[in-house]
């Protein structure tokens, strides 16, 4: 049974969402909107492309950033990319207490940008 969230992972939380919140341009974790109301997570960002997510998985988060365990998409470019100005929660773990061991992840939400695109992939 992995441990509850309490109030030392909230301040861990806490100083890595404000790592987070600097970060500039779609990062891993934020969501796309498609056209088709379809809504997925950013698995992977290149620099010309960006990859969503295929099917589940799971986004570790460390200092300012989100890290992606499961399958990925084909790419998206990059510059089709619309920040919507929005944000939703979006699912993430870390280590109870920054103590990385088995059985010991914890999981909140944070804040995720959202994306349109400009055109249907």
């Amino acid at each position: 049974m992995n441990p509850a969230f309490d109030n030392v992972d909230e301040e861990i939380k806490q100083i890595r969402l404000e790592a987070w919140h600097k970060a500039p341009g779609p990062r891993v974790g934020d969501f796309i909107q498609f056209a088709t109301g379809e809504l997925r997570r950013i698995a992977h960002v290149w620099p010309d492309r960006i990859q969503p997510t295929s099917g589940t998985g799971s986004f570790y988060f460390g200092h300012g950033y989100c890290s992606h365990s499961g399958g990925l998409d084909n790419g998206i470019p990059r510059e089709i990319f619309i920040d919507t100005g929005n944000t939703k929660p979006g699912e993430v773990w870390f280590f109870h207490h920054d103590s990385a061991c088995a059985h010991n992840g914890v999981n909140t939400t944070i804040p995720c940008r959202l994306y349109a695109l400009q055109t249907q992939h």
